[in-house]
């Protein structure tokens, strides 16, 4: 869905534990985990063999793992993403937006309220969203205004409480996914 519509060769995925399910679809996926058995699992010879047979491109997947905290610098990788994943991890989009290119997407979710700091961050714009109806996901840029709506009217989306929770404030609309571009 996403690696079509946005022509996406690269990916980011910060947190992403044993979650391979990105290199289905895009080549090349850089993973980066600090807890220690995912060193293991990506060490695993048979995961590349399981991901080339699950895969949906022609070229060899390339599958890249750094056993470190993803607020540790990535070197070499400035820039270098067209899409960032952020999916249960806490703040991936503040300190890994250094790693995503310009005009590159962010896909998150509010788990952990990373959807909600991205919204905050001038260098994002978000555009639209993932949805689950009927089962199947769509992609919409439409309605976007009905998100990121507080249900208690009195909060305010704030990075102080968002990082004090580690969670967003709770909205009368979710989506599966929230999608942001980097200016």
């Amino acid at each position: 869905m996403i690696t079509e519509k946005f022509s996406i060769k690269n990916a980011l995925y910060p947190g992403s534990y044993i979650h391979i399910a990105p290199s289905f679809y895009i080549q090349e996926v850089v993973y980066v985990d600090s807890f220690k058995r995912t060193v293991k699992f990506f060490e695993d010879k048979s995961i590349l063999g399981f991901i080339e047979k699950h895969k949906t491109y022609s070229k060899n997947p390339e599958v890249r793992f750094y056993y470190q905290d993803y607020y540790e610098e990535l070197d070499g990788e400035f820039e270098s993403f067209d899409l960032l994943i952020s999916q249960y991890a806490g703040f991936v989009s503040e300190c890994c937006k250094r790693y995503l290119k310009p005009k590159g997407i962010l896909v998150a979710n509010d788990s952990h309220g990373d959807a909600s700091m991205a919204l905050l961050d001038e260098v994002f714009q978000f555009f639209g969203v993932i949805y689950y109806a009927n089962k199947k996901y769509y992609l919409t840029d439409k309605n976007l205004e009905s998100y990121f709506i507080p249900k208690d009217k009195t909060k305010k989306i704030s990075k102080e409480h968002l990082k004090k929770t580690m969670k967003g404030i709770g909205y009368t609309k979710y989506a599966s996914a929230y999608l942001f571009k980097k200016a």
